[in-house]
């Protein structure tokens, strides 16, 4: 009864803090990458075309906030809110999207905590699933619509999955982590990097089995048809999804370094160091701690062996670098740093004076809640910060009451979000001196929105007409540097 009651209580801290200012930044400081999502899904709605005609990102988690987005816009037909989609508040779509992420990241809480259950104990699961509910990487990423922390969920489902295979050794066992392990790859494609959970399990427990055979292509069937169940335009459209592909991840094919110039490696770590410093030196004791224990081992193999390969493939990608590709890791490394604090709490009971037993669920507790409180300042500071006024918000106000209606607007992707619902004619672009100037001023643009960082690159563009707006992100206020240039008729 204590232990369901204390996961309830975690769960709902959990959803609590990712709910908090859910929708913040929206119209017009959404996320970034956010509006290629919720573009793409909106795209399904008014088109009926599953094929999202992108491949940057798989499908199902486009597929899944084309149904959430759906459900939204037919209630709010029911409650009168709007007749058509070409009526639908963005802001709505933003409002039921996020929250089901927010559900998305609460329920990797709760498979952490039954990782760690099988691994070792509930005592275990609670403490990985403590920390991992106010982690602020895995808090921060739980408050926008894109694949990463879906794709996390599905990660580290697929690793449960994999470890309960290994206990039930059954066909149907190696199936299901297939399936999870087919649909993460679905949300990101480096989800499918999980498959190698379920070869260690297959390695591990099964591959003396009579019917190993059987469970191998139990799981690498139901891997491929999840996938393409989640994703299946790569199949039907295969010609444009290889082209795709491969022009997207090309751009990830840097050996070792980052554009910078520092090691992959070191990058992540940082990122993830960044919660508390303590927390990724406990989770290297947990490393050897896990192995070294017999009666364990081979569980551990499954979550260790899946945490070495995907940090591996991260150290070796870095033509493209943020925080966030590292969640995965998150819930794996909850586990390992709360490995030690289980076993001190496990010899200090073993060797209590009589009537002090208590003594070691006392420790694992105060340990916990060291992790905890640490993660859970990290989070509130995040939390507030994420509510401030943002350059973005503040340029689109500008532009909403200094510009009229139906004026052309060129905007960089880091730039102001939605500017159509401010009546404008926006056209979105990577950076605004992909395009010849003149082709600005020859298409009739009235304003150039730059939001980029290496400004000294833009002088003609910034030259080409007055500056009417310039706000910058100081302690009170975060975003890009913004400049709006008003060009010439």
């Amino acid at each position: 009864m204590f232990e369901r009651g204390l996961l309830l209580l975690i769960l709902m801290a959990a959803l609590a803090v990712r709910l908090r200012h859910h929708l913040a930044g929206v119209p017009f400081a959404a996320g970034i990458d956010e509006p290629l999502i919720v573009g793409r899904a909106l795209r399904i709605l008014q088109t009926g075309d599953w094929n999202t005609h992108a491949w940057n990102y798989p499908s199902l988690v486009i597929y899944l906030h084309a149904l959430d987005a759906g459900a939204r816009y037919l209630l709010g037909v029911l409650r009168g809110e709007w007749n058509s989609l070409s009526r639908m508040n963005i802001a709505a779509v933003f409002e039921v999207g996020r929250v089901v992420t927010a559900l998305v990241g609460t329920a990797t809480v709760w498979i952490t905590y039954r990782i760690g259950r099988d691994l070792d104990s509930p005592r275990l699961g609670l403490a990985a699933a403590a920390m991992l509910a106010v982690l602020p990487m895995h808090v921060r990423e739980s408050h926008f619509m894109l694949t990463d922390v879906p794709m996390t969920a599905l990660t580290t489902l697929s690793v449960w999955l994999a470890i309960r295979a290994g206990q039930d050794r059954t066909v149907s066992a190696y199936a299901w982590a297939g399936v999870a392990a087919g649909l993460s790859a679905a949300a990101k494609y480096n989800g499918g990097v999980v498959s190698v959970a379920v070869v260690i399990a297959w390695l591990v427990f099964d591959r003396s089995s009579s019917d190993r055979a059987r469970k191998a292509a139990a799981a690498v069937g139901a891997t491929a048809v999840a996938f393409l169940v989640g994703a299946p335009y790569t199949l039907l459209d295969l010609p444009n999804f290889l082209e795709g592909f491969g022009a997207e991840f090309g751009k990830f094919a840097t050996k070792g370094r980052s554009p910078a110039g520092d090691p992959v490696w070191l990058i992540y770590y940082k990122h993830l160091a960044l919660s508390a410093w303590f927390w990724m030196p406990t989770a290297g004791a947990g490393v050897f701690l896990v192995l070294a224990r017999k009666a364990t081992q081979a569980r551990w193999l499954i979550p260790v062996g899946f945490a070495v390969v995907y940090s591996y493939v991260l150290a070796t990608h870095g033509g493209i670098v943020f925080a966030r590709y590292a969640l995965p890791l998150a819930p794996m490394v909850c586990l390992l740093a709360a490995a030690p604090i289980v076993a001190i709490a496990r010899v200090i009971s073993l060797y209590a004076a009589p009537g002090k037993g208590k003594l070691g669920a006392a420790f694992a507790i105060c340990a916990t809640l060291v992790f905890v409180v640490q993660f859970g300042v990290g989070s509130a500071r995040w939390l507030q910060a994420f509510q401030r006024p943002d350059t973005r918000t503040v340029a689109s106000t500008w532009l909403w009451g200094h510009s009229a209606t139906g004026s052309r607007v060129a905007v960089e992707n880091n730039g102001p979000t939605y500017l159509g619902s401010a009546g404008l004619d926006v056209t979105l672009t990577e950076r605004i001196i992909d395009r010849p100037l003149e082709s600005y001023v020859k298409d009739g643009f009235d304003y150039l929105v730059i939001s980029t960082e290496g400004i000294n690159r833009y002088d003609p563009y910034l030259q080409a007409g007055p500056q009417v707006f310039h706000v910058s992100p100081d302690e009170t206020m975060w975003g890009p540097d913004i400049r709006i240039i008003k060009l010439p008729k």
